[in-house]
């Protein structure tokens, strides 16, 4: 299961749905908000802007004693531009979320969320430093202050995610249970923030709705305005498959009157920078933008796949030559293994890897077992590998040649893993989608578990890359591939 985005629909495995069952029953008997309760929460958020505060004045005032005395507090240009930078970091922090009660942040997002805000405000007083020629010591200040302020920050929004963490109470409003506890479980699998998912609510509840839904359901939509204010809720997810859109703009609008936030999903798998609103005729419109697949972006990634390609295959050429030494004295093999993959259009290409295997035998696989459910074949403790083998797919080293097929063109760094001409033949149609892009090295079913996904979540994966890709998903997924390959994830 892959929850890119909250608003994904995920349908839970048939394994979960007893307990899913009995989550919901726990959760439906939640204790109702007590008396009090919000004015305490008002209170609660005024206090971390109010601890950051604190942090940020208080090292500006404590460095700048230390430096030279607290004479300098109004006259030294360092003081007098880190006011506005001050206000900056916390205007930051306040947009990425940190301060949100609906949007609770996991401690490694919000430390992250840290590191954006104080790198903004030293750049920002870096660049206003050079401009109007501030000097006075304001580098030596701005550095010391600037660690000082990362640490600081850091740990109050560490320790508070971590230790005591701040849970956005959820309520999930759909037009029925399937969409409804899918959506629960999204949220309550979400890496990025802490929900607290109440329950969920369908369209209505009556004689001929299944006693398991009643069971599980807070109860109707038009119960929803009474249950925020019941369970104190801070946020309403809609999934809006089967739900009409007059309801949905009444209930919106009571619910965001009562100062609870709204979201959608139910839009598809697509990702949130593709999405985008207008109006015509004062009549809002949500627009999703096409798929990439011309442009200066696609041009800049062949940019960054020949500028990296090539300079790795000249920093590891000393690696390669070794492991090529190594193939050909212990195995007594040709260290490189060529083989036809399909690439982008269907075409097939020659891919180059460090042979691991004894002998190529394509036809013996099936006579072997397959630990995917479909035509893709992966097996743990394969017979054919070698001990030299074994060691070059667990540390990925044997997929280095690929380097020349990606300076070559026929691959990228980062794209849908090339498969076999077989595996596609066997596969269903749709699973060609995939070949809209350049076949890569790396992609999302790499970070995501390698040979530990499944042939289903594979094709999902590569879907979602296929659909919305960006330069940016490119350069995180080759960030993610570096602790995924250090710790063998998944590798076979």
């Amino acid at each position: 299961m892959n929850n890119r985005e909250v608003g994904n629909q995920v349908t839970p495995p048939v394994g979960q749905t007893f307990t899913l069952y009995q989550e919901s029953r726990r959760l439906t008997d939640t204790e109702p908000a007590t008396p009090g309760s919000a004015a305490s929460s008002g209170r609660k958020a005024l206090t971390v802007p109010a601890i950051d505060l604190s942090i940020l004045v208080g090292t500006g005032i404590v460095v700048t004693w230390i430096l030279w005395d607290l004479s300098h507090l109004s006259s030294a240009a360092s003081i007098r531009l880190g006011v506005p930078v001050t206000g900056l970091i916390l205007a930051m922090l306040t947009w990425l979320g940190n301060y949100s009660q609906s949007h609770a942040l996991r401690w490694s997002h919000a430390v992250a969320n840290v590191a954006r805000s104080v790198g903004l405000g030293v750049a920002v007083f870096a660049l206003a430093g050079f401009v109007f020629a501030i000097g006075d010591g304001a580098r030596r200040w701005l550095l010391i202050v600037s660690a000082v302020w990362f640490l600081g920050l850091s740990f109050h929004h560490g320790l508070r995610s971590r230790l005591r963490p701040t849970r956005s109470r959820v309520i999930v409003a759909g037009g029925g249970a399937v969409e409804a506890v899918a959506m629960r479980t999204a949220l309550r699998q979400d890496r990025r923030r802490h929900h607290d998912v109440v329950g969920f609510v369908v369209d209505h509840v009556d004689d001929d709705t299944p006693d398991l839904v009643k069971n599980m359901a807070l109860g109707s939509l038009d119960d929803l305005p009474h249950l925020v204010d019941r369970y104190r809720a801070d946020q309403v997810v809609f999934c809006l498959d089967g739900l009409s859109g007059g309801k949905f703009a009444r209930l919106s609008r009571t619910i965001g009157l009562k100062g609870v936030d709204v979201a959608l999903t139910g839009l598809g798998d697509i990702a949130s920078r593709r999405i985008g609103k207008s109006h015509v005729r004062g009549r809002p419109v949500i627009t999703i933008a096409a798929p990439v697949r011309t442009g200066w972006q696609l041009a800049a990634k062949r940019v960054v796949d020949v500028a990296v390609s090539g300079l790795l295959l000249v920093v590891l050429s000393p690696l390669a030559a070794m492991v090529a030494l190594t193939i050909r004295l212990v195995d007594g093999h040709a260290p490189i293994f060529a083989q036809p993959r399909v690439g982008r259009g269907g075409e097939l290409f020659t891919i180059y890897k460090f042979r691991s295997m004894a002998t190529d035998h394509d036809d013996v696989e099936i006579d072997l077992r397959n630990d995917h459910s479909g035509p893709v074949f992966k097996m743990t403790g394969d017979p054919r590998v070698t001990t030299v083998g074994n060691f070059l797919r667990k540390t990925s080293i044997d997929e280095l040649p690929q380097l020349w097929n990606v300076l070559k063109g026929n691959m990228s760094l980062v794209g849908p893993r090339p498969l076999i001409q077989s595996e596609v033949e066997a596969a269903p149609p749709e699973f060609r989608y995939r070949e809209m892009v350049t076949p890569g090295m790396t992609g999302q079913w790499q970070v995501s578990g390698r040979s530990d996904t499944d042939f289903d979540q594979l094709d999902e994966l590569d879907r979602w890359y296929v659909d919305n890709w960006s330069l940016s998903q490119d350069l995180e997924i080759l960030a993610r591939t570096v602790p995924a390959v250090l710790m063998q994830r998944g590798a076979r």
